[in-house]
């Protein structure tokens, strides 16, 4: 897909009033039938980091995934918009997995996991299974009555169709999943969700991390991926 020509998708995409999602690459090596097991990796990117690489690999290995989707979240929860553009982002992401047999890339126009159901739906049909990574503060506003009207008739419908393997950002973070977990309103869905815990090393990268330090002109080798950082400084994003 040519910049400019994707550049026209993301547009009409984040204009429509229906959940939808963009595929921008498919898995050469992925699901080909209609069964198999699915990660889903809803994130800003922005820019991807090596501590989102890590969890990739991480929830691959210990949730026997047969496809990973890379989805780029136009319009992420609790998140303005700030760092580069959804172009930038989505070439940044092609490039990191461009040689990976078995990663799609994809755009989201909805953050509510409920609203991705469908759309994923239409492109991955059941039996296939579906399984959403995320951070320790994504699963805390999925189980916040907050964003729901009806939470008990969504969280029903959400957990029955996926499941979540969730990562850890500090330590203590193991004990809070569990206490989460363990209360009554939240029991039905405990089967259903899984904790991963990083490697200390990615624990503290994030990219809002990254940025600043970009901004300050620190480094941000360790927080990077190669080829991620080679973009960057080739098209000098995030540098003020």
């Amino acid at each position: 897909m040519k910049p400019e020509f994707l550049s026209g998708e993301i547009e009409k995409l984040t204009r429509l009033k229906k959940s939808s999602i963009l595929l921008v690459r498919k898995a050469p090596q992925g699901i080909t039938k209609r069964q198999g097991r699915l990660g889903i990796f809803p994130a800003s990117f922005n820019p991807p980091t090596l501590a989102h690489l890590s969890l990739i690999r991480k929830a691959r290995r210990l949730g026997n995934l047969d496809e990973m989707l890379v989805l780029l979240d136009a319009q992420a929860m609790d998140k303005s918009i700030i760092g580069v553009g959804l172009e930038d982002r989505v070439l940044m992401l092609k490039r990191l997995f461009q040689r990976d047999p078995s990663a799609s890339i994809g755009i989201s126009n909805r953050g509510l996991f409920v609203e991705k159901l469908e759309p994923l739906r239409a492109l991955y049909p059941s039996p296939i299974v579906f399984t959403f990574i995320v951070g320790f503060d994504t699963i805390v506003r999925v189980m916040d009555k907050g964003y729901y009207s009806n939470r008990e008739k969504t969280l029903d419908r959400l957990f029955g169709q996926c499941e979540f393997l969730v990562a850890n950002r500090e330590e203590k973070e193991k004990h809070s999943f569990e206490d989460i977990f363990s209360r009554e309103e939240n029991q039905p869905y405990r089967d259903k969700v899984s904790f991963i815990t990083l490697p200390s090393r990615f624990s503290f990268v994030s990219s809002s991390l990254i940025r600043e330090n970009l901004q300050e002109g620190k480094s941000v080798q360790d927080g990077l991926p190669v080829p991620i950082l080679r973009f960057i400084l080739e098209k000098g994003l995030y540098l003020g």
